[in-house]
């Protein structure tokens, strides 16, 4: 399991944070595909929902007030 939500605040405005909710089969799923950039294999890893893509995001939100998000992009900056 592994979400991408964006949370509230507490007069339910929506907050300027992103919350990452996974368990320990989400975690090794997240370092795996991490690893295709530590590996050099790829400059960025796209995580999205069955919705929008391969399934690897849960869509039910962990908290009613959160939205959840249906792609998540992490890409390496070249420094």
């Amino acid at each position: 399991m592994l979400t991408v939500e964006i949370g509230s605040q507490e007069d339910g405005t929506r907050s300027q944070e992103v919350e990452i909710y996974f368990d320990q089969e989400g975690l090794d799923y997240l370092f795996a595909r991490l690893s295709h950039i530590v590996d050099g294999k790829t400059d960025h890893v796209s995580l999205m929902s069955q919705s929008w893509g391969l399934g690897d995001l849960d869509e039910e939100p962990h908290r009613d007030s959160n939205i959840i998000m249906h792609h998540l992009r992490m890409t390496l900056m070249n420094t």
